[in-house]
């Protein structure tokens, strides 16, 4: 809620239009709309420009999305339950006493063969893939890494999206979905507030090195309440005694920018 304070009277025919918010058929600020429109979509095209797309590339896939002909809407969510079954693939790997060396830790496996070989990993977690194919998989995202021609290493406890595009690009396209969503539900003129699904922000002007500090200070706490998240979804996913059946997929999405 704001409150004015020592407002004065003005000429009425100096004071700047405000828009009317709901948009009805006939309003006047419909070109506000589409001005609005056309800052979201050059934002996006800006974004996939820097992933190699070229102008008349992006016109031509926007033309598809616009008359619905893309057969490639499920792309992101292909690639991400891919990267998570690698990153369970992965957990076994560093858990499993098959798969650990004297010391405990997860041990150089080769690549090929029956028992307590990556091919079983392999084969466990992606059985309609090539054993070839899964180690390009996991050695592009940076899990693991070849160890001469037949052997390979584990290298991270987690599958890293940092510095992979192709993965980026995918959780891209399913954070952008998933926030939309929540904006679509919240811009209802009758949602009430206490109903609406929560969407905060905070953001002030800092210096770069302050900015590392930001980093440095947010990133547990972020940390913290995704995995309290975690763990009441867990709950909530165990089957019911009542047998109801799960219909959504819910959760909570966070992370630090820096408008450039």
């Amino acid at each position: 809620m704001a409150r004015a304070k020592g407002r004065e009277k003005r000429d009425r025919g100096k004071q700047q239009h405000l828009p009317n918010v709901q948009w009805p058929g006939d309003s006047q600020d419909m070109a506000m709309r589409d001005a609005l429109a056309i800052e979201l979509l050059t934002a996006c095209m800006a974004a996939l420009r820097s992933y190699g797309l070229g102008e008349t590339r992006l016109a031509e896939l926007a033309r598809e999305a616009v008359i619905g002909k893309s057969s490639r809407m499920d792309s992101a969510r292909a690639v991400l339950e891919a990267a998570q079954q690698l990153a369970e693939m992965i957990a076994k790997w560093g858990e499993h006493p098959a798969f650990l060396d004297a010391s405990g830790r997860p041990a150089v496996l080769s690549i090929n063969g029956r028992k307590s070989s990556f091919g079983s990993l392999a084969t466990e977690f992606f059985p309609t893939y090539g054993i070839s194919d899964v180690v390009d998989f996991g050695c592009e995202a940076n899990a693991m890494e070849r160890v001469g021609q037949n052997k390979i290493a584990r290298l991270n406890d987690c599958v890293v999206f940092t510095g992979n595009s192709f993965l980026i690009l995918a959780h891209s396209v399913r954070t952008v979905r998933r926030f939309l969503s929540t904006a679509n539900f919240n811009r209802h003129p009758r949602i009430a507030i206490a109903s609406g699904r929560p969407d905060r922000t905070s953001s002030g002007e800092i210096s770069d090195k302050d900015f590392s500090e930001f980093i440095r200070v947010m990133r547990p706490q972020i940390s913290d309440m995704v995995e309290m998240s975690n763990r009441w979804l867990g709950q909530r996913a165990k089957p019911s005694k009542n047998g109801s059946k799960r219909k959504k997929i819910a959760g909570v999405q966070a992370f630090l920018f820096c408008d450039q």
